[in-house]
């Protein structure tokens, strides 16, 4: 699709199928995430979950990322259609080719399946899209991915931004590879989701579903915040969005933005409404049953 097709698309009353491809446990928000994707059947099918591998435990992150999910998904009551997998254990930047693992296997599976264009949005290192989208390139034409990434499209350095820094080359091969491709700039919009324990305890609190992600945000030391909704608040609430068509960034080989690319074109996203997405997230979440 064309970047003002997809746009239209996400703006549509349409239920789309996603995929939900997040690094659980890297922070508390891929959690929330997910439980605002699955909290949200009147806007989105989760019809696969896959974990991405982040830091150098690579192997041992994805699955426990895969057992984060399941209990998430097994709180909430929720029949994923092709199940919560594991995804890559390792990263292209360290191997030097895509990276095969579970996840990969069903992203392309659940594409090959659908009669129609399938959604991934991932809220980590982009490796198992990339990978999936290299092992598999028949899947491109009826994938689009949207990829909470980069700080920013005009932005100096970008490889210290988290779900870039940790898979660069798959960062970068995304953007060659990804015929459909929505850029959530991290750098731009994830700010204003920073929360306290103290914050998330007291506004999830009202289903077993708010108080098992508030009661794992809280147990991970490191959490800070709920950057993720992020992602899946282009499906669930996209009049919160500011949507445009924009070039595709050309990498050096330090992995930095060398030009914007005006001939390929993708959706880029740098700015959304934080508090309505926030308060969206949270009437869904506690009102889950």
């Amino acid at each position: 699709m064309r970047p003002l097709e997809i746009i239209a698309d996400l703006k549509s009353d349409r239920i789309k199928d996603i995929i939900v491809d997040g690094d659980f446990g890297a922070d508390g928000d891929d959690q929330f995430a997910l439980g605002y994707a699955l909290c949200a059947p009147d806007k989105v099918r989760v019809i696969a979950v896959t974990a991405a591998p982040y830091n150098d435990n690579s192997s041992e992150t994805v699955e426990s990322g895969r057992q984060e999910a399941q209990d998430i998904v097994d709180v909430a009551g929720y029949n994923v259609k092709y199940g919560v997998h594991a995804g890559s254990p390792d990263y292209i930047t360290r191997k030097g080719e895509a990276v095969n693992g579970d996840g990969v296997e069903v992203i392309a599976k659940a594409v090959r399946e659908s009669d129609g264009m399938v959604y991934i949005v991932s809220t980590g290192c982009i490796t198992n899209v990339t990978s999936a989208l290299l092992l598999y390139p028949d899947i491109a034409d009826k994938l689009c991915c949207v990829w909470l990434g980069l700080d920013g499209l005009d932005s100096v350095s970008n490889t210290g931004e988290y779900n870039y820094h940790n898979d660069i080359e798959g960062g970068k091969l995304l953007f060659e590879h990804a015929k459909n491709l929505v850029l959530v700039e991290a750098g731009r919009t994830v700010a204003p989701y920073r929360r306290t324990d103290g914050e998330i305890c007291e506004q999830y609190s009202e289903s077993p579903l708010a108080r098992h992600l508030a009661k794992r945000f809280c147990a991970i030391s490191w959490a800070q915040g709920l950057w993720d909704l992020c992602g899946e608040s282009v499906f669930i609430i996209p009049d919160a969005c500011e949507f445009r068509a924009a070039p595709r960034p050309v990498f050096d080989e330090k992995g930095e933005i060398l030009y914007l690319d005006e001939s390929r074109t993708m959706v880029a996203v740098n700015k959304n409404d934080h508090a309505r997405i926030a308060a969206d997230a949270m009437k869904r979440i506690n009102g889950h049953k």
